[in-house]
């Protein structure tokens, strides 16, 4: 979806960008403050799982910096100012297959977890910051010299990196203890934690802060929601049983 709006036109619209990176963003918060953390620190503990999220919001702070942005869609404002789009392209690509195989172990692993609809909320938290991710993508693509053709099967080959990240994530994960899963998850929700960071800190420079607030809030709600209706299916599913 997102590489398809990608298509349309000559490149990245900034309000639609921050209306969809900040609703993703409140989103991945969402399931990483009600979610991922209780869920993290109860497998593993407090000191495990808080230096689990220092790990996880270092390594991708390593990534962005010595690589590239490792969410080229909240950068979509640097990346409209900058030269050299087909070297800018393939680093944005290596960044973001590493992010997307993070992503595919967040879920997996979530689905490993104790909780059993984790696994479903992380996969909807993912997916809407997928959106604004293949539309930053395709369009960097497109500036770099690729048909809208290419830019597309591009944008959908890196992303399949996240399917990557689940399959092994789910293979890596068989036999492991509650903790090396707390541990893990822990990861993956400083992971989540950086992205949220460093797209609000990019949105709030760039645009109208009300909004972004509006969006965010959303996406944060939109999470919680799901995960009440989930709880009472699951609860229902049990009852009918």
């Amino acid at each position: 979806m997102g590489g398809l709006l990608g298509m349309i036109g000559k490149g990245t619209n900034h309000r639609t960008l921050c209306a969809l990176v900040s609703f993703a963003a409140g989103a991945l918060l969402s399931v990483t403050l009600m979610h991922i953390m209780p869920e993290a620190i109860e497998l593993a503990g407090w000191t495990y799982a808080l230096t689990s999220v220092a790990a996880g919001v270092l390594v991708f702070y390593f990534i962005g910096k010595y690589v590239s942005f490792i969410c080229p869609a909240c950068a979509a404002s640097a990346i409209d100012q900058r030269t050299g789009y087909l070297r800018l392209g393939i680093l944005l690509m290596i960044a973001l297959g590493i992010h997307s195989t993070m992503d595919g172990l967040a879920i997996a692993i979530g689905a490993e977890s104790s909780i059993p609809m984790l696994g479903v909320l992380i996969l909807f938290a993912v997916s809407y910051h997928k959106i604004p991710e293949g539309l930053a993508l395709t369009s960097v693509a497109r500036l770099a010299g690729f048909s809208k053709k290419s830019a597309l099967i591009t944008t959908v080959l890196i992303e399949l990196t996240t399917g990557l990240g689940a399959f092994i994530g789910l293979i890596a994960t068989t036999g492991f203890s509650n903790i090396w899963l707390g541990i893990l998850l822990a990861h993956a929700g400083g992971s989540f934690l950086y992205v949220v960071g460093f797209a609000l800190i990019t949105e709030w420079s760039e645009h109208e802060r009300t909004s972004i607030v509006v969006y965010l809030t959303t996406g944060f709600i939109a999470i919680w929601l799901l995960a009440i209706i989930l709880a009472k299916t699951e609860a229902f599913s049990h009852m009918a049983h």
